[in-house]
């Protein structure tokens, strides 16, 4: 969720002891949130042994707020105890959630939990339900079942062992939803982003190796760079890149070939007296393509004309990859 951008709140109604609440907590504290931890602390209510869940006994009264509160801890959780969905007057209306984990087994406090938090669950957020396919809580399937029959998201059980579900809440059918085009949008500014400690890896597409604390080496006869921008550009694209190339003595002479959609627009000479440097590349705008969202893109091919693993060209190098490109660093260009 962090990596998609989609940040809420956390909540979980039928905490029980509080186990996975702890859990739940400690994410919210990760990302920044609250975790909102709902339950009557007291076991089922008596109201709810009806209809599909009248053979069921009252249960889980063997716990307490005091002792879910000692073991879940009280940074960045708000406790709410009481019947739900009336309890949930104890919470701002305009919460907003990317994960709910429902789990109160009977199917009158899973239907009001699903008609509560759904309309709160935030686009690409995650709704478990607990029980639904475990084959004891005939409610939990009949809640979900009935209220997803219109909703445009699938219900997937999981193969957990007692049978939960997952619902993940839709986007809207735009590309500006996409979190990746998001990601590489923000790393090509103005602004020059690090390769290094896999700062660029949302860019990466074929033939680089892992990143590495001072960038990444593209290997074998072909790397390439796969760049959004957030609206159609008016002109060229113009892009700085702060690269270099493996030079030693058996191979003092590196040349590359940069390319989009199989044109070359540049060969970059690379020596052992001039290798490291901020090169530029300019991309005719006739070359990058429009996504039906509005998103901008294009790829960068990088092609070296030598391909030997270093090993092969000086054996005291233990380095059997065929190093091409170093990449530390990139940026538009005004």
């Amino acid at each position: 969720m962090t990596k998609e951008g989609v940040r809420g709140d956390i909540a979980e109604l039928g905490a029980y002891k509080g186990e996975t609440a702890s859990v739940l907590a400690r994410m919210a504290r990760r990302m920044g949130t609250t975790a909102w931890v709902l339950d009557t602390f007291e076991g089922f209510n008596p109201a709810d042994l009806q209809g599909v869940d009248a053979n069921h006994t009252m249960q889980f009264a063997d716990t307490s707020l005091d002792a879910v509160r000692a073991l879940v801890g009280e940074d960045n959780v708000r406790y709410v105890k009481g019947y739900f969905p009336e309890s949930a007057t104890q919470m701002p209306d305009d919460l907003s959630f990317c994960l709910v984990h429902i789990d109160c087994d009977l199917y009158t406090p899973i239907s009001h939990a699903l008609r509560y938090f759904y309309p709160r669950l935030l686009p690409g957020g995650y709704l478990i339900v607990h029980d639904y396919a475990c084959l004891a809580w005939d409610g939990a399937e009949q809640a979900v079942d009935e209220f997803f029959a219109d909703k445009p998201e699938p219900v997937i059980p999981l193969t957990d062992g007692c049978g939960s579900a997952v619902i993940r809440k839709a986007r809207a059918a735009s590309g500006r939803d996409n979190w990746l085009n998001r990601k590489r949008c923000a790393l090509f500014t103005s602004d020059w982003t690090s390769a290094g400690k896999g700062g660029l890896v949302e860019l990466l597409g074929d033939g680089w190796s892992g990143a590495e604390d001072w960038g990444v080496w593209g290997i074998g006869p072909s790397h390439t760079l796969n760049l959004s921008l957030a609206e159609r550009p008016l002109s060229d694209v113009a892009i700085e890149i702060d690269a270099a190339a493996a030079l030693f003595d058996a191979r003092p002479r590196q040349d590359i070939d940069v390319f989009v959609g199989g044109q070359r627009l540049v060969t970059w000479h690379f020596t052992l007296a001039e290798c490291r440097a901020q090169r530029t590349v300019r991309v005719p705008v006739a070359a990058v393509s429009i996504g039906g969202a509005g998103f901008a893109s294009l790829t960068l091919e990088f092609r070296p004309h030598s391909v030997a693993p270093i090993v092969e060209l000086d054996p005291t190098r233990n380095d059997s990859r065929p190093l091409g490109l170093a990449l530390f660093g990139l940026r538009r260009a005004g």
